[in-house]
């Protein structure tokens, strides 16, 4: 079960059943509403981590 995460339902009809298909080849998913119909996008996008520092730093973040 998952816990302290929030329902997700249709933001036209209210919905909270929903059909997920592949959509494409570049791994976008499809879930379409099965109270309107309707259909919206999951696209996982790659996330990217940057760090940075004020140059009077003494204790800069690195790795090892």
């Amino acid at each position: 079960m998952i816990t302290d995460a929030k329902l997700m339902r249709c933001g036209g009809c209210g919905a909270d059943v929903f059909k997920l298909f592949t959509a494409d080849r570049q791994a976008r998913i499809a879930a379409d509403c099965q109270g309107c119909k309707s259909v919206s996008y999951i696209e996982p996008v790659p996330a990217r981590l940057g760090i940075a520092w004020d140059d009077d730093s003494l204790g800069r973040l690195t790795v090892f």
